[in-house]
């Protein structure tokens, strides 16, 4: 298995920056870090993306990188619980 440091680096990054950009509002991820709105607490609850896509994403970013089964499940896991789009729509009036 490689180390955890590749994976989110090489696969998990990936998955996010893909993941924000077909988000709606549409995001840059890197954009979102580098401004620090990343840094604030439930950032991702401003952005959408349906849970079927998401992990179509993620299945296709795991298949690119050969990842074995164990890290695909480590990459899952880290990607949901971390900070993923949201993947219930919010109402325009919710704050």
């Amino acid at each position: 298995m490689r180390t955890n440091k590749y994976l989110w680096n090489k696969v998990v990054m990936n998955i996010y920056r893909q993941m924000f950009k077909e988000a709606e509002p549409s995001a840059d991820f890197d954009e979102l870090i580098e401004i620090g709105e990343a840094k604030q607490d439930n950032f991702f609850m401003n952005y959408y993306l349906h849970q079927d896509r998401q992990q179509e994403i993620i299945d296709e970013w795991c298949k690119k990188y050969k990842c074995s089964k164990l890290e695909e499940r480590a990459i899952n896991t880290e990607v949901n619980l971390g900070c993923a789009p949201n993947t219930v729509r919010r109402e325009d009036n919710e704050t």
